[in-house]
């Protein structure tokens, strides 16, 4: 083993399932937040006000996303894991204590830029122990930490907000335990032997003096460019809109206030098809893995048009845990794979980069569609979208999505 890293020909180790363990704590003290809708209406702000808080917050880890993986690259997987988690700990704990937008909108801020680099972190540790067949289904295995810790954390709101909320006494528990599952997150891995730098690329300056420097990012990725790949990771974090925030929005205003059952019905079928089906990107190809994960993704959007008590969340709920499980490490892999592998820290930050794009986008344009046409008009809008971002992808990627044997195209597809 070097520098914390698994042999190349190993996977499933005591490391892995230890960072598993620490995401999944992590997961939860974001999932958390899937209820920081309810503090903003407890203030006295509708949802178009909402919208824009989220999509200003989305600003700093958009413009930070890039350096992350440099970060990462260059000092490893432990301080910016650790130094993510404390942000995001302290940001939660300190909000509940300001009913100031420009406070609360700029600790949020902090609160996505930090969360940008754990969840960044996770992503390229996941990459960068896998063999190169494996990428995929490591990024997919390690993922699955995420739909635990949203049913855990979507669960535990549900639970904090089961009782009148008229007072700051639910809002006083719901900042203290994301803040508490932020903090467990990193003293887990801070208990662990994890790579400490090293993979950043370097070359000689040319004057024959020794002296190594890095390239440009801007050089890496004009050489680099992911393509259309990057609509993929726009469109697709569009949907995470609708159930980061606007979810319980929705419950709220037709009358009944638990959004558990989506995602207890969201999270285990993404974990359960990732498990089944986790070698599905390597047998039929990544591309027609992804085009059929957005497809579920929009029709699941669609049938929650409606909707008007938890029953009417569950097949939503299936649908796009589905198609959840289908999109993400076939995404992430394409995006990687063209930057070499010591740039693998910022292929992977460039993907999420784009969902950091898309929810930007999301957040504005769905408090202000919600607000003026209302939830059903949002959703058609929003499924739309998924929908024709996964036609555009596979036009521009139809020899790997019409080619016969996708095993044949892996390297592709």
């Amino acid at each position: 083993m070097t520098d914390g890293i698994p042999p190349a020909d190993r996977l499933y180790t005591p490391l892995f399932f230890q960072v598993f363990a620490a995401a999944t704590l992590f997961m939860s003290a974001v999932s958390l937040q899937f209820h920081f809708g309810q503090y903003i209406g407890y203030l006295g702000h509708g949802v178009d006000t909402l919208g824009w808080l989220l999509s200003a917050a989305t600003v700093g880890s958009l413009l930070i996303r890039l350096q992350l993986g440099r970060w990462i690259d260059r000092f490893g997987y432990r301080p910016t894991w650790v130094c993510g988690a404390t942000v995001v700990a302290a940001s939660t704990t300190f909000m509940q204590f300001s009913e100031s937008l420009w406070i609360i909108g700029t600790l949020r801020m902090l609160t996505v830029m930090a969360t940008a680099a754990v969840m960044t972190t996770v992503a390229v540790f996941a990459a960068q122990i896998a063999p190169r067949h494996r990428r995929a289904e490591s990024i997919g295995t390690i993922g699955l930490a995420g739909f635990t810790g949203m049913i855990l954390g979507a669960s535990l709101g549900d639970v904090i907000f089961s009782g009148p909320s008229e007072s700051i006494a639910p809002f006083r528990f719901f900042f203290t335990g994301s803040a508490v599952c932020a903090l467990f997150s990193a003293g887990i891995i801070m208990a662990l032997r994890l790579p400490e730098g090293g993979f950043d690329a370097v070359r000689q300056d040319g004057s024959g003096s020794g002296v190594q420097v890095r390239p440009p990012i801007l050089r890496v990725l004009r050489a680099h460019w992911p393509g259309t790949i990057l609509l993929v990771g726009v469109v697709f974090s569009m949907a995470f809109c609708l159930q980061m925030s606007f979810l319980e929005r929705l419950a709220e205003d037709r009358g009944f206030r638990d959004i558990k059952v989506f995602f207890l019905c969201y999270g285990p079928t993404a974990m359960a098809l990732r498990i089944v089906f986790r070698r599905l990107p390597e047998r039929i190809g990544r591309t027609r893995t992804l085009v059929l994960g957005l497809t579920l993704l929009s029709a699941g959007i669609l049938l929650m048009i409606g909707a008007d008590s938890q029953v009417s969340l569950v097949v939503p709920g299936l649908m796009m845990g589905a198609g959840h499980c289908f999109v993400f490490p076939s995404m992430v892999d394409l995006a990687a794979e063209r930057l070499p592998s010591e740039h693998r820290g910022v292929g992977t930050s460039l993907i999420l980069g784009a969902g950091d794009l898309g929810m930007l986008i999301g957040f504005a344009v769905m408090g202000q569609l919600i607000d003026a046409f209302g939830f059903d008009t949002a959703l058609v809008a929003l499924a739309c979208t998924i929908f024709i971002g996964a036609v555009i992808f596979g036009l521009s990627r139809r020899d790997a999505l019409f080619s016969h044997g996708g095993r044949t195209h892996r390297n592709t597809a």
